[in-house]
């Protein structure tokens, strides 16, 4: 538990007591207390913290909210809570104004935790599993692989960071109609390169990549295939497509700083017999019909408008029967929670897929899944759809080489998944206070100045004891510097990534005040040495948010 944490425990505790003694002396009459809220006032004229007890305790005490406020008041007990005052406010607020020593407490624990400032058990280990991306290895990564790339790892971060055993995973669509169009389309591609006229399939994938693909494959084998029959010809060109397409998606990840724990094959699937061992569970459970020749899953009987095709008349398992084995997997592999981050297109399969979990025997709520909208990339003023490569797409290749991985990691997240994003790649390019990323890197780098400047040691400063301070900057900074344990657990718990990167921008900007209202190294002590440690902490504080984020926290702008 964090230092913010244990405080705010303290003064609620405090408070439950001083109803307790209230209650003692007969001055409440409460026969159970009632729960409250411990706020943030967004005055900060108000203090640090209000509470509402004496609000939610006038239906029973029957009395104005005001006067249980008072008797609140006269029998609290502020030892050990750092309160240095309390104040009656509005129709029973009451306000509290901590003592210096709580602003000394949070710098002290971050000089002491340092590049785990931030970090909880909160999640007691718990597992969870986080799958993202998932794209088809036939083509190219594109925007919304992107966001959901930066969405997937920065959560995944976020519930390390707050205790979570989490588990990021990849799965690999390497078998159904995408593979067999993929196949049709290289065969395709092939024939027409070593010379021969092909009609090119209504369903296959034009992008140029294809092309370069094939033509890897024939400079390094020629035209051995020639004279092989469609069927091994395709196979053989789809397991070296597939190695190439996969490879070069784990090449972009990897340098937008996305890596994996899992990349989990939908073959193997099949070739481990979960999708059979699926479909009789539910056969088990009366939810499986045989009609038109086809196996159907009886979704009326879970609440569904219509049933679902489980596998074709030709024999072929959907799309649909393979989902459920693989979310059956994961939590036969013992995660509690299972987060899938998905386009918004698929917003229709999701409860199907819950509806599913609770049919074959686990607790569907437990699959959770984050819909992010679509992302609309705009430059000039102008809405950017086609790419030289795919002819359809921008890829997140050709995004990264425009504005960098730090600002692409940024923008992605900055937004709620819910929400259309709007990416401005002149505005993500831009060196000034306009584009966030800039901004908040350029706080990390004034640090980093200022330390560089002190002809000094840094540590000596850093062990001195004592700490002081003049200014509302000051307060400010420290204050959000606080409060970063709890909107880590609070982004974690809502599965809102989001506000990490608001957190950041944040803090920035309250850095940037301090810079512009406060000096540090021309200070005398023991306001030099104090500053010195509020900058460092800040400096920590930063760093472990931009690692989160998957953004780099440079020295030097």
């Amino acid at each position: 538990m964090g230092v913010i944490v244990a405080i705010e425990d303290k003064i609620k505790n405090a408070f439950k007591e001083s109803a307790l003694k209230a209650k003692e002396e007969g001055a409440l009459s409460f026969e159970e207390l009632p729960s409250f809220m411990l706020e943030v006032p967004k005055d900060k004229a108000h203090g640090q913290y209000a509470v509402n007890l004496a609000m939610v305790l006038t239906k029973i005490e029957r009395k104005n909210p005001r006067v249980n406020g008072e008797i609140l008041i006269n029998h609290f007990n502020p030892e050990g809570t750092y309160v240095e005052k309390l104040e009656l406010a509005g129709p029973g607020f009451i306000n509290m104004h901590l003592n210096k020593e709580y602003y000394e407490l949070i710098i002290e624990n971050i000089l002491a935790e340092k590049e785990a400032y931030g970090q909880s058990d909160f999640g007691q280990g718990e597992k969870i599993n986080v799958e993202f991306v998932s794209a088809n290895p036939t083509g190219l990564l594109h925007m919304g692989n992107a966001r959901g790339a930066a969405i997937g790892d920065t959560l995944g971060n976020i519930l390390k960071a707050v205790g979570y055993k989490v588990t990021k995973e990849y799965y690999i669509n390497d078998a159904g109609n995408q593979i067999e169009n993929f196949g049709k389309s290289l065969e395709a591609r092939y024939l027409e390169l070593i010379g021969e006229t092909v009609e090119f399939p209504e369903d296959g994938y034009h992008g140029e990549d294809i092309i370069t693909t094939v033509e890897g494959y024939i400079k390094k084998e020629g035209k051995n295939l020639l004279d092989v029959d469609s069927e091994k010809r395709r196979k053989i060109l789809v397991a070296y497509g597939l190695e190439e397409k996969l490879g070069q998606i784990k090449e972009g990840l990897k340098r937008f700083g996305v890596t994996y724990d899992v990349w989990f094959s939908e073959k193997s699937l099949y070739e481990s017999k979960a999708v059979d061992e699926a479909l009789e569970i539910l056969r088990e459970k009366g939810y499986i019909e045989e009609k038109d020749g086809a196996i159907w899953l009886k979704a009326t009987l879970l609440g569904e408008d219509k049933d679902e095709v489980m596998i074709r008349q030709n024999g072929t398992p959907t799309y649909f029967a393979a989902d459920i084995a693989y979310h059956k997997n994961k939590f036969d592999r013992g995660f509690v929670n299972t987060i899938d981050v998905w386009g918004a297109d698929h917003h229709g399969h999701v409860a199907r897929m819950k509806k599913a979990m609770d049919a074959i025997g686990y607790d569907g709520s437990k699959l959770e899944v984050i819909l992010m909208q679509l992302v609309r990339l705009f430059k000039g003023g102008e809405t950017l759809r086609m790419s030289k490569r795919t002819g359809t797409y921008v890829t997140l290749e050709e995004l990264l080489n425009e504005v960098g991985e730090d600002a692409a990691r940024y923008f992605f997240v900055m937004r709620n998944p819910d929400s259309h994003l709007d990416f401005d790649l002149n505005l993500a390019k831009k060196e000034s206070s306009d584009n966030p990323v800039f901004y908040i890197q350029y706080a990390y780098a004034r640090i980093s100045s200022i330390l560089r400047q002190l002809e000094e040691p840094l540590e000596p400063y850093l062990d001195k004891e004592g700490f002081a301070y003049t200014t509302d900057a000051e307060e400010e900074l420290i204050e959000k510097i606080g409060e970063l344990e709890k909107v880590l657990i609070d982004a974690a718990i809502k599965r809102e990534p989001y506000r990490i990167a608001s957190y950041a921008y944040d803090l920035s900007g309250l850095f940037h005040q301090f810079y512009n209202a406060c000096r540090v190294l021309n200070e005398e002590e023991p306001l030099k040495s104090s500053r010195l440690k509020l900058i460092v902490g800040t400096q920590y504080t930063l760093k472990n948010v931009l690692k989160i984020l998957g953004v780099n926290a440079p020295g030097k702008m």
